[in-house]
């Protein structure tokens, strides 16, 4: 710990973290380190109060002054006292500090449990940018959480209502949902950044000491000893200081208020000549035109300075050849300029390293998009984790226990990279492949499924890290992360999956009731929708009647998985996975293709937001596409189309000129596709496919499936997908349902 709060000139320094309404750790013996004046007798007492109002005796040794401890100061006036390990309770602690005549009472204390929040994205949202769901909050949970935040002086309890809005939505979510379940204090330090990566939160000493991740971030020109960091520092001061005076010298002359001291130290700051420089150049510069000037007697013959020396004089360079400026070594020092949220241990020197020795209970992290950039993010994430071990207690763990867990948030298909839309698959499998590894207790939360934009996604976040962290170390019957795939099993052309996590079982949560988003290859290595049925509520089988002897299997495999809402009965979403990553084709967006829904989520354009798009569209003539889910040949429903014919024609298509949908879709190893049709009027009429030609429809009361030729070379590539209805009548219906790609030889 670091003895860096001086309390309004008090003679007692103490760590800044320990300040009134803090939480220390349960379970826990700690140290706290301050400084007094030197060679100073300094005491240390806890005093324990009941909270609830209830009467106690004076002998119960529970209440009261529970601990009392005297040092001596050093030469230095260092000090240190340990606080023994302590059951969570409501109860309120007081600390009391004495020195000579100075006494520092820290009061309101809870003993809990402290969990970390760090990193970008969800986790730095603040209240006062969120939305809570409408749920009613518990007055007597509320009374359980502390929030420290290092922008305030003390912790914050939830009637600083003020400092409460600065306070990470998601870090309210989880201590809230933890504590209404544990009934004890818990407290967040909420130290998350909006726009950090890894890379801040890694100090210098944890890079020094493992070779991996120093030449890593050697390679990446981001490794920063201490001379270049000061020097970067140094800058930021510089550029700091030099806007603040151009807006009081800009706001001086609105005012009619010149202030030439400011205006110098600006010119200083930019490395500008200033009015009295050029004066006394000026005075000093030795001009041809004087009697005495060397130019004038080497003409006469009384130096060897020939004329066309005065041309070589570089005027500009006069001032700084007799003093080199400061900001300039600076920027020598600091090469290349790295902006602050890439650079190593800036957010480490200045949040976690005051708090170093702090016991905690565990961790949550969230990466940053900008993240996505990093192709060995295992060694950043180690270099976190070592970080954070060398900072925290408790370092060594003869309890498993008491060993620490930290809670990984994974990356939102948001940040999708349209150049290479699969990078956020990628970057979460590095997560859940670095989990597996791990010594300690982690978790993955996604939120893929949380696709629309919504302020309540951040309390979203924060419940589910809640009910891993209520899982890890609390209640073996909960999840400790999403569910993740474990194992898969063949049975002929089906594929039992098996996962952890499963909190009882799995459910679908789609409206639709069928379970979506799987997909399987065969020895082609092509990827093509399959069906899938939920066994017992806890495997999964998959199949496609396409596909005679599956090999792979993926789950949610896709940029925008907006069909991926498979999830257990604890409400954590089942991560999108694939079985192995030898090279295939993976399955495009083709879910218009189930004819069960109109709408789904999705991007217009690249730099839209996600919203609930139309699927399907009347291109010619009139129509009104509904789903019906009592006629139907596979699936929820089907399409059901009523229209007014244009010269006896009717067009519809899915609209596939979406950004989300990654158009032309690639669909490989298939040439024709089948449609199933129904036709209530029982009339004559003709169906036409862009590129896949046309199909006379029967005058049958039942449904009937119309194949269609791919007319195109190669495999079936669609920029489009046009169906152009015949009837000559002026208006009519018909169903759609089960389109599918097929492959028929030839």
């Amino acid at each position: 710990m670091h003895p860096d709060d001086n309390r309004s000139g008090s003679k007692i320094s103490l760590p800044k973290w320990l300040t009134d309404k803090c939480v220390f750790q349960q379970n826990i013996a700690f140290e706290i380190s301050g400084i007094a004046p030197a060679m100073a007798t300094v005491t240390f007492e806890i005093v324990k109060y009941p909270t609830d109002g209830r009467r106690i005796s004076k002998l119960d040794t529970d209440y009261g002054i529970i601990l009392s401890r005297e040092t001596t100061s050093g030469s230095k006036g260092e000090f240190k006292f340990t606080v023994p390990a302590y059951k969570a309770s409501a109860d309120a602690y007081t600390f009391i500090f004495k020195c000579m005549s100075e006494e520092v009472a820290i009061t309101d204390i809870r003993c809990g449990d402290v969990w970390i929040f760090l990193g970008s994205e969800f986790l730095s949202i603040p209240m006062k940018d969120a939305n809570a769901p409408s749920a009613p909050l518990k007055r007597r949970v509320m009374s359980y959480l502390r929030f420290y935040h290092p922008d305030y002086p003390d912790w914050i309890k939830i009637t600083d209502t003020k400092a409460l809005s600065d306070v990470s939505s998601a870090a309210f979510s989880f201590a809230y949902s933890l504590a209404n379940q544990i009934s004890y204090p818990v407290g967040v330090v909420d130290l998350a950044r909006e726009g950090s990566t890894i890379v801040n939160w890694i100090s210098q000493e944890t890079a020094d000491g493992m070779v991996a991740v120093k030449d890593y971030l050697t390679d990446l020109g981001l490794y920063l000893d201490e001379e270049r960091f000061d020097a970067l520092m140094a800058q930021d001061k510089k550029k700091s200081d030099t806007k603040q005076l151009e807006e009081d010298i800009e706001e001086g002359k609105e005012l009619l208020d010149f202030d030439l001291e400011k205006d110098k130290e600006l010119k200083d700051l930019k490395g500008e000549v200033s009015d009295d420089e050029v004066i006394k150049e000026a005075a000093s510069l030795d001009f041809p035109t004087t009697e005495d000037s060397s130019l004038k007697n080497s003409e006469e013959g009384g130096s060897s300075l020939r004329a066309s020396a005065a041309k070589m004089l570089d005027f500009d360079m006069i001032p700084k050849a007799a003093h080199k400026r400061e900001e300039e070594k600076i920027e020598e020092a600091a090469d290349e300029y790295i902006e602050k949220d890439l650079r190593m241990s800036l957010l480490y020197n200045e949040l976690l390293e005051p708090l170093k020795g702090v016991p905690v209970r565990g961790f949550c992290f969230s990466p940053d998009k900008k993240e996505l950039r990093f192709d060995r993010y295992d060694l950043l994430l180690m270099g976190l984790l070592t970080s954070l071990a060398f900072t925290f207690e408790p370092s060594e763990v003869y309890d498993d226990s008491l060993m620490p867990s930290i809670i990984f948030v994974a990356m939102h298909p948001r940040n999708v990279d349209f150049e290479e839309p699969y990078s956020v698959l990628e970057f979460n499998e590095v997560f859940q492949a670095f989990m597996r590894k791990l010594d300690m207790k982690a978790g993955l939360i996604s939120a893929h499924d949380l696709l629309l934009p919504d302020k309540t996604v951040s309390f979203v976040i924060g419940q589910r890290m809640a009910v891993a962290a209520l899982g890890t170390h609390f209640s073996p019957k909960l999840p400790t992360s999403c569910p993740q795939l474990t194992g898969v099993e063949k049975a002929g052309n089906k594929l039992i999956l098996k996962f952890d996590n499963l909190a009882d079982g799995l459910r679908i949560s789609d409206s639709t009731g069928e379970l979506l988003g799987f997909a399987v290859c065969g020895h082609d290595r092509v990827f093509y929708p399959a069906s899938a049925r939920i066994l017992h509520g806890v495997r999964v089988m998959v199949w496609s009647d396409e596909i005679e002897d599956p090999v792979s299997v993926t789950y949610g495999f896709s940029p925008f998985p907006h069909d991926a809402t498979f999830r257990n009965l604890a409400d954590l979403p089942v991560l999108p996975f694939r079985f192995d990553k030898r090279a295939a084709y993976y399955c495009p967006d083709i879910s218009f293709t189930t004819c069960d829904k109109l709408q789904f989520i999705g991007k217009k354009e690249k730099d839209s937001d996600f919203e609930m798009i139309d699927i399907y569209r009347t291109y010619k003539g009139n129509g009104v596409i509904t789903t019906e889910p009592m006629n139907k040949t596979k699936g929820a429903g089907s399409l059901h189309i009523r229209y007014e014919t244009d010269n006896s024609l009717y067009g519809f298509e899915p609209v596939l000129s979406y950004a989300s949908l990654f158009a032309p879709l690639e669909i490989r190893g298939r040439n024709e596709m089948l449609v199933d049709v129904f036709n209530p009027e029982q009339r004559r009429k003709k169906l036409k496919v862009e590129n896949f030609g046309e199909c006379e429809i029967r005058q049958d009361l039942t449904w009937q499936t119309l194949k269609f030729r791919y007319t195109g070379k190669d495999h079936i590539s669609l920029e489009s997908l046009k169906f152009l209805l015949t009837d000559t009548e002026r208006s009519g219906e018909i169903y759609i349902d089960n389109i599918r790609f097929v492959n028929n030889g030839g």
